[in-house]
């Protein structure tokens, strides 16, 4: 039996926790395969030179982000904000939740118009971007942007990596300490099915930096805490023995061509 995962890392960019955090864990190599990159994010500019030295390994994405979920923390358009005000709440930010975006109706070409913007953002930091995929999965609320964005993709020569978003199985149960965690993720594992999964983690180090994750559903703290089990997840040797004893196979986006 055969288990493959697509393994990505997104929110890079969000915050230089998470791009320590990711940046170890490419260079481990024990899991992350792909890397998605918040073109909003106000860390992104400082980690950009350091992860596009690494793009040999592993594929970078432009997580194309239209929401902004978090209270103390708001991601805000690449786009000007005339052009593409259907998007934008009262403060200027980007609607903190899907049926939010839903609700105010943003034109396709609005959303076209923020991704062209935050891929020139991507390009200019010397990140080789090779796919695209959505934060909070933007295309379940936005009728007509699936095919609008996957046309975007063949016109920019990007591969639609949204079109794996039905292998997205969720992933081991969150737990108090990094030793359960990891056993939950041996678990998960051994219940994965003989076919391809789509395996999303977004790690970053327990930090005040991180703790500003939050908002009413999540409390100070609990995004931090998961993100530091996944960093430590990441960067674990055990992911080599999963792989060995699992039949683990773990894939960039390119290898499903």
């Amino acid at each position: 039996m055969v288990r493959k995962l697509i393994t990505r890392a997104d929110d890079f960019g969000s915050a230089q926790a998470a791009n320590a955090a990711i940046l170890e864990a490419v260079r481990c190599g024990y899991l992350v395969r792909n890397v998605s990159c918040m073109a909003p994010g106000a860390r992104l500019a400082e980690g950009a030179e350091a992860l596009a030295a690494l793009a040999d390994r592993v594929d970078i994405g432009l997580h194309l982000t239209v929401n902004s979920e978090w209270d103390p923390v708001k991601w805000t358009p690449c786009a000007p904000r005339q052009e593409i005000a259907a998007l934008l709440d009262g403060e200027g930010s980007f609607y903190p939740s899907g049926e939010e975006m839903a609700a105010a109706a943003p034109p396709v070409e609005q959303v076209l118009r923020e991704a062209c913007a935050q891929l020139d953002r991507l390009t200019a930091l010397g990140l080789p971007v090779s796919y695209l995929d959505g934060h909070m999965f933007p295309t379940r609320f936005i009728p007509g942007l699936d095919a609008a964005l996957r046309q975007w993709c063949r016109e920019k020569g990007l591969r639609y990596a949204s079109d794996y978003d039905d292998l997205y199985r969720g992933g081991p149960d969150f737990a108090p300490t990094y030793p359960a965690f990891a056993q939950n993720t041996d678990a998960w594992l051994q219940k994965l099915p003989d076919c391809v999964t789509l395996y999303i983690i977004h790690p970053a180090q327990y930090s005040p930096e991180s703790c500003a994750f939050c908002n009413r559903q999540f409390p100070t703290g609990v995004v931090a805490h998961e993100r530091e089990l996944e960093y430590r997840s990441a960067t674990d040797p055990a992911w080599a023995t999963r792989a060995e004893a699992l039949g683990l196979q773990l894939l960039r986006f390119r290898d499903m061509d």
